[in-house]
């Protein structure tokens, strides 16, 4: 409900903003630079992507703008009776209760402990799994922010074309003027679909991917606790300790600085983004 609210008021902002700056301009012609600048960053992207990227976009941020917050006291307990499960009942017990599991992370690592992979193959092969999903959300990312760094080139593109129809019609000053002033329109266009647009949606895109990261960590680390049989009520409150961190509900004196390092490096979106400054 929230971000509903902040939503539409962002919307409202961008138009007050628009209609104040522009003034006593037409609304047609408001309309066809504004029409102008986002066919136009879309029709670049269009040719930039492929189709499907798009769409895989859109999908996502109709997600990202629907999303509850993740209940990770629900998923910890989850966890925590699946442990329990496979502690006292074995495998079959398990195998039947992967089936019931929505989450679909969560159902891969509880099928590799039924076929009997160990602890490290487990690893290997859900961190694997995670690297990839994350690589694919970064593509996505990567188009919203070509988007926005995009519009701004649209926008002066416009802004030539205007520049050279007010020279090709050379009148009085007073018509130059205003010649000039519709032919920067599409310049603030521009600028404001890369900045109240394109921007703010690569950044909620790029929170809900953190979100993420965390909460497939919290899975991974659950799994091969259940994998190496550990204590139900330890399992649970070693992840009820990383989502307080994650919160920031504990301490700040409190430091574990061996165990931060190594959830560091095994972070998926910092290995791909350090990856991608190295290239």
């Amino acid at each position: 409900m929230i971000q509903k609210m902040i939503l539409t008021a962002g919307i409202i902002l961008f138009l007050g903003v628009a209609v104040t700056i522009v003034g006593e301009t037409s609304i047609i012609l408001n309309l066809k630079s504004g029409i102008l600048v986002l066919g136009g960053t879309l029709v670049i992207g269009f040719l930039s992507f492929p189709m499907k990227s798009f769409r895989d976009v859109f999908k996502s941020l109709h997600i990202i703008f629907r999303h509850q917050e993740t209940d990770y006291q629900g998923l910890v307990k989850n966890i925590e009776r699946l442990s329990r499960i496979n502690r006292f009942y074995g495998n079959l017990a398990l195998e039947k209760e992967a089936d019931n599991i929505e989450n679909l992370f969560l159902r891969k690592g509880i099928e590799l402990v039924v076929d009997g992979y160990d602890p490290y193959e487990i690893h290997k092969i859900m961190e694997k799994e995670y690297e990839l999903y994350f690589s694919r959300k970064e593509s996505l990312i990567n188009i919203l922010d070509t988007l926005q760094k995009l519009a701004p080139a649209v926008g002066f593109v416009g802004t030539i074309m205007g520049l050279i129809d007010v020279l090709n019609n050379i009148g009085t000053p007073l018509e130059m003027g205003r010649g000039m002033a519709i032919a920067l329109l599409t310049t603030l266009y521009g600028l404001l679909f890369a900045n109240f647009l394109f921007l703010p949606l690569s950044k909620k895109f790029s929170e809900h991917i953190r979100a993420e990261s965390m909460l497939l960590y919290v899975i991974l680390e659950g799994v091969l606790d259940i994998s190496k049989d550990k204590n139900s009520k330890a399992v649970a409150y070693r992840l009820q300790s990383y989502i307080r961190n994650h919160h920031g509900t504990n301490e700040d004196v409190v430091e574990y600085p061996a165990r931060t390092e190594w959830l560091d490096s095994f972070n998926p979106l910092q290995k791909l983004l350090t990856r991608k400054q190295n290239v």
